[in-house]
């Protein structure tokens, strides 16, 4: 019995020695980061301070803002925007994303007051079908095609 624990125990740890030494994010300056992906922080998020860059294998995350205020960007390794995703209760900045998918957004889920001059948008996700974007005011994904129309609501 007291084998088996003992062997139980030691798989366990080995298991978990290998799981947290198979993570590779390694933080890095934000000088590291690629060009593009300085320059679209610099443009759409100014005034927000780093507080974290991490190299995801060959991706890139970069966090913003101060702790419960935050926005993280996810970045291609070509410094391609895929993700930006913030805080529950955070609006992001809209000026990157297709101007169709905003308006939707504004004419079909507008904010309350006071808030009413932000744009309902807390995440938006890009991938080869398109988008996803996460509202602020509700729990509601709404999907978009590659050229911002939408396709449907993802609850």
């Amino acid at each position: 019995m007291m084998k088996k624990t003992l062997f139980g125990l030691s798989l366990l740890a080995i298991v978990s020695f290998i799981t947290v030494s198979c993570d590779d994010d390694k933080v890095i300056s934000e000088a590291e980061l690629p060009k593009k992906s300085q320059d679209f922080i610099s443009e759409y998020f100014a005034g927000k301070s780093y507080s974290r860059v991490e190299k995801d294998g060959r991706n890139y995350s970069v966090k913003l803002g101060e702790q419960g205020n935050q926005i993280e960007v996810d970045f291609d390794a070509d410094g391609n925007w895929i993700e930006v995703d913030g805080d529950d209760g955070v609006y992001i900045p809209t000026g990157f994303i297709l101007p169709k998918i905003v308006a939707y957004v504004a004419d079909n889920y507008p904010n309350p007051a006071p808030n009413a001059d932000k744009e309902n948008i807390n995440g938006i996700e890009k991938n080869t079908r398109g988008f996803d974007v996460d509202l602020v005011t509700s729990d509601t994904d709404l999907i978009f095609d590659t050229n911002g129309d939408f396709v449907r609501v993802d609850n």
